[in-house]
């Protein structure tokens, strides 16, 4: 395996590969994206950017990428908001306010996920009041839908700004007459257990497309078994299978945060470790290292 900066044929081939006439349009695509983060591409444009980006970026020992830095890594997702090309502050956090009720197909993508989502803490018999946990909250809008199903729901984000948008939503089902518990509190997802906890008192946690985030993702799910009570389950709900790493390059290098792809094999041994036994499957069972992951493992005991 070739080492950061040792400059070998293949990464001499990547490197004229990404400067050649083939791949022009895609630089010059990539080049006008880093000015406009909401650029509007077609899958063909984002396919030529983003193969441009990879080969130059493996060509230079940038790729795979590498996290070393726990403080820089976590500065990077909580600055994401700020730093984005072409967009405002507020710009960006309205849109996320706004979510799930985007224009265009991703709203049936998010609104068939949180019924993925509900249905796999039926599924896992955890049911209203139950307590649950969500890690990588964002701006909140999951945990207000299960505050709003009844459950007693606690959010966390790592930015305090994310979170302090997120806390209007309690205010939101106060309007409606919704006497629900919904909170929301800063905390890193590796250290939620001890940042937020109480320890062994939530019957599930949830992770939504927030897990491929953090900076390291074994200490986020062993943070997340310490929350849950004996018996409560942990829920991985869309989360990248291993082909993320190379399909969102583009999009992580643009907003300067952690995307990464993960491996099923690896998940479900690290749950194991963490004391999980049992396990429910809700995602697709031949995955190709393509097909996100929604697995489901419960804690030992109860």
């Amino acid at each position: 395996m070739a080492r950061a900066g040792e400059v070998t044929p293949l990464r001499r081939l990547a490197g004229w590969l990404a400067e050649s006439p083939l791949l022009r349009r895609g630089k010059n695509l990539y080049e006008a994206n880093c000015k406009h983060w909401n650029m509007q591409l077609s899958r063909s444009e984002k396919l030529q950017a983003g193969l441009h980006l990879i080969l130059r970026d493996y060509a230079a020992g940038l790729f795979p990428p590498r996290f070393e830095d726990r403080e820089a890594t976590y500065r990077a997702e909580i600055e994401c908001s700020e730093s984005l090309p072409g967009v405002t502050l507020e710009t960006a956090a309205l849109a996320d306010m706004q979510k799930p009720f985007w224009v265009g197909p991703r709203l049936r993508t998010y609104l068939r996920d949180f019924c993925l989502i509900h249905e796999s803490l039926e599924r896992c018999g955890i049911l209203p009041p139950a307590r649950v946990l969500e890690m990588g909250c964002g701006f909140g809008w999951t945990s207000e839908f299960l505050a709003a199903i009844g459950y007693e729901v606690t959010g966390t984000s790592i930015a305090a700004s994310s979170i302090e948008w997120a806390r209007k939503r309690i205010a939101s089902l106060e309007a409606k007459g919704l006497q629900r518990v919904l909170r929301f509190e800063v905390a890193p997802m590796e250290s939620v257990a001890e940042d937020v906890g109480p320890k062994g008192y939530y019957d599930a946690v949830l992770v939504y497309e927030a897990l491929h985030h953090a900076f390291s993702w074994r200490e986020a799910i062993q943070s997340a078994a310490e929350c849950l009570k004996p018996g409560g389950w942990l829920l991985l709900c869309n989360e990248p299978n291993l082909v993320h790493t190379f399909s969102s390059y583009r999009v992580a290098r643009l907003s300067n945060t952690h995307e990464i792809g993960l491996s099923r094999r690896e998940l479900t041994a690290h749950m194991r470790q963490c004391g999980m036994t049992q396990f429910i499957n809700m995602g697709a069972r031949l995955h190709f290292w393509i097909k996100p992951h929604w697995l489901c493992g419960r804690k030992a005991g109860g």
